[in-house]
């Protein structure tokens, strides 16, 4: 008898620990468990369940800014909670689209032939996601600089591998227009290109967040990062704040580049006490003012370059008031922007300036309502919807949107000629750090493939 029970004892204590191991650990997916890649029947567009999302049963997550504006990684309810209104022109180009009932095909992405534009030839960047990883398929070599692409491509990197498994994005194929104006000599009114802004009447652009986001082209500036850090700093000398501010109104730019509307502003500008106002010439480089300094200054003006002007996303990190002229380019956080109201974040003045004295005669002489925009306005922007975490979730949801407009599945793989199969593209990692020659086999020969007709960086 006392052996019989020594062994139920045994059976029984098994049966227990089986039981205990599988409730700890029974719900444990396999570690290469692979997840499904989205069709290309617009069901991607739904963005996947989150349990953060408030209200979903667990604790709800609240966005703050010192532990998550450095955040790259946010998942989609945080970012759908966090960030609620800087969709919007995402939101409005996939609509758009859907609406034309037109879908992206692979034979739309081409890269602009000669006869497809007049002028100069855009730089252009065609690419690829593909289970989670950034492909660039082929560049063609245009205006302006192609750091600005790169800049762009590497953020987007950023955006991706940040998430704890990149292969959750959906496959897309897509071209990133690097001109200032992505519709310049273009003869084709519909051309669709990812770009940095857009006319209002040019619903067929995608915008998408500038080069800035990574790092503007000067090392005086550094990284978005950088440079966010170096301006709270100087906000730290000022110890009440805006009211300790120069009392004045700064902008710092060439004439050579939208000749007529700075001028106007330089004009319209003079003989006021307010006035700070000065003209840069890039040549001798007079009146040059470092970026992170303009954030001195109680009022900061903006005004458009080529096209849209990267500049105000540095003076929105500023607590100042933004005095910014009617715009004709739409940028990332554009529908962001408002000029009246309890919620007020700049003041927006006539594109000739001609009204500008009067504005600032009635900032000047209200500074209560002056304080307010500027605090509106670091609220709005430098604590929330131009942090690095909220460009890293609209990098995610242009993705997202753009797959529910594709109708295929982009290829991984192509033959070549000879029969071989090879996969697309050059890996961003790769590509990134490709050179014009390279010495690695001990003598110097071309760092990647020079043939126009093939894919791969040129």
């Amino acid at each position: 008898m006392a052996l019989l029970l020594r062994r139920f004892r045994w059976l029984l204590l098994a049966i227990v620990f089986i039981f205990v191991t599988y409730s700890l650990f029974g719900d444990v997916k396999s570690t290469f468990e692979k997840p499904a890649i989205a069709q290309p029947d617009g069901e991607s567009a739904k963005l996947p369940t989150d349990p953060t999302i408030p209200g979903s049963g667990e604790e709800a997550w609240a966005f703050d800014l010192e532990r998550d504006g450095l955040n790259y990684g946010l998942s989609n309810g945080q970012c759908e909670s966090a960030f609620p209104d800087l969709y919007q022109e995402l939101d409005r180009a996939r609509d758009f689209l859907l609406n034309q009932n037109r879908r992206i095909k692979e034979t739309d992405l081409k890269l602009d032939a000669k006869g497809d534009y007049t002028g100069l030839q855009h730089g252009e960047f065609h690419a690829m996601i593909s289970n989670g990883e950034l492909y660039v398929i082929k560049e063609r070599k245009g205006e302006p600089d192609r750091s600005r692409g790169l800049a762009a491509l590497a953020n987007m990197y950023r955006a991706i591998t940040a998430l704890p498994d990149p292969r959750s994005l959906p496959n897309i194929e897509f071209i990133v227009d690097i001109e200032d104006q992505a519709a310049r000599g273009e003869k084709d009114p519909k051309r669709i290109r990812w770009a940095w802004a857009r006319e209002e009447k040019n619903e067929w652009l995608w915008v998408m967040p500038d080069f800035d986001g990574w790092s503007y082209p000067d090392d005086g500036v550094g990284s978005y990062t950088q440079f966010r850090e170096d301006v709270l700093e100087i906000e730290n000398e000022f110890s009440n704040g805006w009211d300790g501010k120069e009392d004045k109104l700064c902008w710092r730019g060439s004439l050579s580049v939208n000749r007529k509307l700075r001028t106007a502003l330089v004009e319209a500008s003079m003989g006021n006490d307010w006035n700070d106002v000065e003209a840069i010439d890039w040549h001798n480089r007079s009146n040059i003012l470092d970026m992170r300094d303009f954030c001195r200054y109680k009022y900061v003006a903006h005004t458009e370059g080529n096209s849209w002007s990267g500049r105000l996303r540095y003076l929105h990190n500023c607590n100042s008031v933004p005095v910014v002229h009617k715009l004709n380019y739409i940028f990332h956080y554009h529908p962001l922007l408002k000029d009246s109201g309890p919620q007020q974040n700049y003041v927006k003045v006539n594109r000739d300036w001609s009204d500008l004295k009067a504005q600032m005669d009635g900032l000047l002489a209200d500074p209560d309502r002056a304080r307010q925009i500027a605090q509106e306005s670091t609220k709005v922007f430098r604590d929330r919807y131009l942090t690095p975490a909220a460009e890293a979730c609209y990098w995610r949801r242009m993705i997202h949107n753009w797959r529910a407009v594709m109708d295929f599945e982009p290829r991984r793989y192509e033959t070549k000629k000879d029969g071989t199969k090879v996969r697309r593209g050059v890996s961003w990692e790769r590509f990134a750090f490709r050179q014009n020659q390279s010495f690695e086999h001990g003598f110097f020969e071309p760092d990647g493939d020079n043939d126009d007709d093939d894919d791969g960086s040129k």
